[in-house]
């Protein structure tokens, strides 16, 4: 998705290095925020003191929302490789909103969307068995932040074991042993270079349905 010329002019651009904390969980913020160019990762930390990753996004997705409620962050926003984003001060966005109402309407159609998508992820999270959360998860990834070349799509962030099994709510040694499954299928590559998927349509077809 790209992010229109509108929504970039109406803001600040900032761009920061991987693993850059840009919103804290549990503090106040002031900035609303849109990913122009690379990933940010959305975790929280559980009362259990467990971390989930609820949501990965890339260009056109936006987040802080909680500052437009004056709320404190539920999540936790660090970038995935260098990162590109647009900072909006949320103090000022209904001035932005009057003179320029079609970039409020985008905002907002785009901090909807970008919840929607979260909650039907959350959603396949308590309902869906480990090999198909593996396999959903890794095909949106193939979908928002991948490259296809002569031997599948190449994931464009990094992407260890650590940070899937937090995706999918699951320990590292069970993540591990779907991925060993998936490799020895040829499905899925892992190595130095990154992931590689071989092909996310057979990778569905390998999920029990």
């Amino acid at each position: 998705m790209g992010v229109p010329a509108h929504l970039v002019l109406a803001g600040s651009a900032r761009r920061l290095p991987h693993d850059a904390v840009v919103v804290r969980q549990g503090e106040p913020s002031t900035t609303l925020f849109l990913v122009e160019h690379g990933a940010m990762r959305l975790s929280s930390v559980t009362a259990d003191g467990r971390e989930l990753v609820v949501a990965v996004l890339g260009s056109g997705d936006v987040f802080g929302e909680a500052a437009m409620l004056e709320e404190r962050s539920p999540v936790e926003a660090r970038t995935l490789g260098e990162t590109t984003v647009i900072a909006f001060d949320v103090a000022v966005l209904p001035l932005v909103f009057r003179q320029a109402p079609q970039t409020g309407a985008e905002l907002l159609r785009l901090v909807a969307f970008r919840l929607h998508r979260t909650e039907r992820a959350l959603g396949d999270a308590l309902t869906s068995d480990l090999a198909t959360r593996i396999a959903t998860r890794l095909r949106d990834l193939s979908e928002r932040h991948g490259v296809r070349r002569a031997d599948g799509i190449h994931l464009t962030i990094p992407l260890t074991q650590d940070e899937l099994a937090r995706m999918v709510g699951a320990s590292r040694e069970a993540v591990n042993r779907s991925l060993r499954g998936l490799a020895d299928a040829d499905l899925v590559r892992t190595g130095r270079t990154g992931v590689v998927i071989r092909d996310p349509d057979a990778l569905d077809r390998a999920s029990p349905p």
